[in-house]
């Protein structure tokens, strides 16, 4: 076992709340350079920028975990993991979306944007809804393909499982708080992930923070957060 430190809930310019220089090149670099492991873009319900994390991941020697950020239908948050790709591919595709166009004048463009930093497409249907399956729906379909689920940025109101449902259901073995939550609900005996929620270059990684496993991989990081036992 080893520490590694990590941050997995980074939004990459496909999410239209975060800054347009926030591509694929520019968050792997900047983890890179902050001497982070492990790391993840998680976008709104999307997952188009994630391939072109993963060729810069690979080339700059630090592992990108596929993932995004789901808001289900009782409007919280669930950070999505998967060991790779094409697994993360196949349970998106398995979850209906609503199907809104977005205002870029209201909530900012949606960019995706390859691996050598040119922008590919504009994301036309709005990210910020939410998705048609329950979070114990769509937690049950993410262990099928591999992956797990881990309630977002739950010390927050906006979007936070105790805040929407009241508490965290047992059958999840962890929970994420987020770097600017204000500690309004707080967890006990059970994992915590401490991650930034960037939607800005300067807000990635913020705090320091390390995770214990086998080898800074992602199936070894879903697997420590699968098989975690509550304290």
């Amino acid at each position: 076992m080893a520490k590694y430190r990590y941050d997995l809930h980074i939004h990459s310019a496909l999410s239209p709340c975060a800054d347009d220089d926030m591509t694929p090149v520019n968050v792997v670099a900047t983890c890179s350079a902050l001497g982070i492991d492990i790391m993840a873009i998680a976008d709104h319900n999307a997952i188009k920028n994630v391939e072109a994390a993963l060729e810069v991941g690979e080339a700059l020697g630090i592992t990108v975990v596929p993932a995004f950020e789901l808001q289900t239908n009782e409007d919280l948050h669930l950070l999505c993991l998967f060991p790779d790709f094409d697994r993360l591919s196949a349970f998106h595709k398995k979850i209906n979306f609503t199907d809104l166009k977005n205002r870029e004048d209201i909530f900012g463009r949606q960019l995706v944007i390859n691996s050598d930093d040119e922008i590919v497409e504009i994301e036309e249907s709005l990210l910020l809804t939410s998705a048609e399956i329950s979070e114990n729906e769509a937690y049950a379909l993410a262990l099928r393909y591999g992956g797990v689920c881990v309630p977002a940025h739950v010390d927050r109101d906006s979007f936070g499982m105790i805040a929407m449902l009241g508490a965290i259901p047992p059958y999840y073995s962890a929970v994420e708080y987020s770097c600017d939550g204000d500690n309004a609900h707080e967890v006990e005996d059970i994992f915590i992930l401490h991650d930034s929620d960037a939607h800005t270059l300067d807000s990635i990684g913020k705090g320091v923070h390390f995770i214990d496993l086998e080898e800074p991989t992602a199936e070894a990081l879903i697997s420590f957060l699968i098989n975690k036992s509550k304290k």
